[in-house]
């Protein structure tokens, strides 16, 4: 009984734990590696999407979290693509000084558009192969991670101390001067509120679900990554290191590494 509620939450924070780790290493590598890597992750993607295909009509308990896997490993491609710079924005220049407010967001959108454009087409395709079908997990994963970066970035934008310059690559450090590092914005509470609200709702669900059932595998799942999101979304702000969570992905000792410190898939760009 208790592994049955343990498992799910167990392997969430693994598969959360590892993907983050694995996509600091390969950006923290040396650029001539990122076309290879871009390679390896596209081949990656395209299995997941025909993982997602295979997936549709099966309920097994493993389907659960090979689908919730695979909903992970196609929002990995995105932030892989991003942070390689391979798809960010038309705009690759700082913040220009004194811009308050919308004309700040109209620049600052135009830093990561084709990055966004990509996910939201993305995630329609999932929507469209998924909907209706008796396992929806990999679209829920990616929308939930999308839904929770998103919800994370305005936080970025308005106000959060404790982002760090260092977790951009070379290439993408101009984005930093975007960052709203002066103060907590005020509007915190509400971007909290949200995130938690999501993830108590993800949570109480699997609760009410036949315990070890495919449904509340995938539920719990699901109100774990939301979880994790909630303690990332308190992390941007409160003064306390997250880096040391994968110290062993991050080789410092490499003065050529384009990527100096860690960062999360929720959003931290």
């Amino acid at each position: 009984m208790i592994a049955s509620a343990l498992l799910p939450v167990l392997a969430a924070v693994a598969i959360w734990w590892l993907s983050t780790g694995a996509l600091l290493w390969l950006v923290g590598r040396k650029p001539q590696t990122y076309k290879w890597t871009a390679i390896g992750m596209s081949a990656a993607m395209l299995g997941a999407m025909a993982l997602t295909l295979w997936l549709r009509d099966r309920s097994g308990i493993g389907d659960a979290y090979l689908a919730f896997a695979a909903g992970v490993v196609l929002w990995a491609w995105h932030e892989t693509m991003f942070l390689l710079g391979y798809i960010s924005g038309p705009r690759k220049t700082p913040c220009p000084p004194n811009l308050k407010a919308w004309p700040r967001f109209l620049v600052s959108t135009q830093t990561v558009i084709h990055h966004e454009a990509a996910i939201a087409f993305h995630a329609a395709a999932l929507i469209g192969l998924s909907w209706g079908t008796q396992n929806p997990f990999v679209m829920a994963t990616f929308l939930l991670l999308w839904g929770m970066r998103l919800n994370a970035k305005f936080v970025v934008f308005l106000g959060a101390p404790n982002i760090s310059d260092e977790v951009l690559p070379s290439h993408l450090t101009y984005l930093s001067s975007y960052f709203g590092k002066q103060r907590v914005t005020a509007f915190f509470p509400l971007f909290i509120s949200t995130a938690t609200i999501a993830a108590t709702a993800l949570t109480y669900q699997a609760a009410i679900l036949p315990l070890g059932s495919f449904e509340h595998i995938g539920f719990l799942l699901l109100g774990t990554l939301a979880a994790l999101a909630v303690l990332e979304h308190w992390l941007l702000i409160l003064p306390v290191p997250d880096t040391a969570l994968w110290s062993w992905a991050i080789d410092t000792s490499n003065k050529t590494s384009p990527l100096k410190s860690g960062a999360s898939q929720y959003g931290r760009h």
